[in-house]
């Protein structure tokens, strides 16, 4: 044991691998891998990616943003992914990614299985016609804190793969004209949304953004130390809570 730590902090080990449910831009495995791996174009073979609904959300349009948000709303459902096979160290840099305007819970998510046996596989496969397989599944999620910034309407995600999604993923020669285009424009110091005084709609997550450089510098040692920490308080946090409504 560390010295100094906590032995309740302490006591609870980390997942080998964890599960998550995604309804936002991270539906899209471009946008997904640059979060976790640093590249949109990162062959993964641990990764499973599943259509899947959740239960009494509802997804919003966030003010000025390109990406949704869920809070608790009974009656309603939320459609997205369900991955597995990510580690530790995917979880941290997803923590960040998110940030303050999200929270993480665990959640149950229902499975889905699309109708057409073409659609069964990669990005075709996220919204296609799909029915519910009676299998359920618990997964990490992020449910937005900021209920002042919500707007009324359903998010987009066709709208955001073809219209949105160039400032989120990169390396692929289908956003190299882009990347070209801003180096031309030398926006990469001061970004071109506070150069006009505009808000940012990737909310400081783009590619051409800070964090954009920050997420392939979070394998330092100090920082997933840090990390570590804080994620045995929230197991141990969850574990509490269990107990708690058990007892």
């Amino acid at each position: 044991m560390a010295a100094g730590m906590d032995p309740e902090v302490a006591e609870p080990n980390l997942p080998e691998t964890y599960n998550a449910f995604f309804y936002g831009t991270l539906m899209a495995p471009e946008v997904l891998c640059r979060v976790i791996y640093g590249a949109s174009n990162h062959p993964s073979t641990s990764l499973t990616i599943t259509p899947a609904l959740l239960y009494d959300y509802c997804r919003h349009r966030v003010r000025f943003a390109d990406y949704p948000a869920i809070i608790s709303e009974p009656g309603h459902t939320v459609r997205g992914t369900y991955v597995t096979g990510l580690t530790p160290s995917n979880m941290r840099n997803l923590d960040y990614f998110e940030g303050s305007q999200y929270e993480r819970k665990v959640v149950t998510v229902k499975i889905l299985t699309p109708k057409d046996k073409e659609h069964t596989h990669g990005t075709s496969a996220i919204m296609a016609e799909a029915v519910e397989t009676g299998e359920e599944k618990e997964a990490q999620t992020y449910v937005f804190t900021d209920l002042n910034a919500l707007e009324k309407g359903e998010w987009d995600f066709e709208f955001f793969r073809r219209e949105k999604m160039k400032n989120w993923a990169d390396e692929s020669e289908e956003y190299a004209e882009v990347d070209a285009k801003a180096a031309k424009t030398n926006e990469s110091e001061i970004g071109i949304h506070e150069f006009l005084d505009q808000p940012d709609p990737t909310g400081g997550r783009g590619i051409k953004t800070a964090m954009g450089k920050e997420l392939k510098e979070l394998a330092d040692k100090k920082r997933e130390e840090e990390w570590i920490l804080e994620e045995k308080k929230r197991i141990a946090k969850e574990k509490s809570k269990c107990q708690g409504t058990i007892g």
